[in-house]
């Protein structure tokens, strides 16, 4: 792993922010998520599931493209979630997404945030 420490808060919704993240489909984007991190050669520090939307807290070397990430993120778990046989709401971002950078000072109040997701949002709450 690199010297580098660069941290990104990523989030996006569904499409009109609508609940099609339920029980199977989060348990299939958890997996695809972190494959293809693992791919990118990414850090997963944190991550968190509602059924309107996601958070990921990732840790990054200094030449990653952050929005080739995303789009395999975004795009590839769309498509193959959609296709899954248990999928029965589909799946459908928004195409905007948010990206803030996390300095390593303030990591775990950033980690805290994510994981602290159900809280904040009780009703988005996906029950497994």
């Amino acid at each position: 792993m690199a010297a580098h420490r660069i941290y990104f808060h990523l989030t996006w919704s569904t499409h009109r922010r609508m609940p099609m993240i339920d029980g199977p489909t989060r348990n299939f984007l958890d997996g695809f998520f972190r494959r293809t991190i693992i791919k990118e050669d990414v850090t997963l520090v944190a991550l968190a599931f509602l059924r309107s939307h996601v958070h990921l807290l990732v840790r990054c070397g200094s030449r990653i493209d952050l929005g080739h990430l995303v789009q395999l993120l975004k795009g590839g778990s769309s498509y193959a979630a959609s296709r899954q046989p248990d999928n029965k709401l589909g799946l459908r971002w928004n195409r905007q997404y948010s990206v803030t950078s996390v300095s390593p000072k303030l990591l775990q109040t950033a980690v805290d945030y994510i994981e602290g997701q159900n809280q904040r949002h009780p009703t988005e709450k996906i029950t497994l």
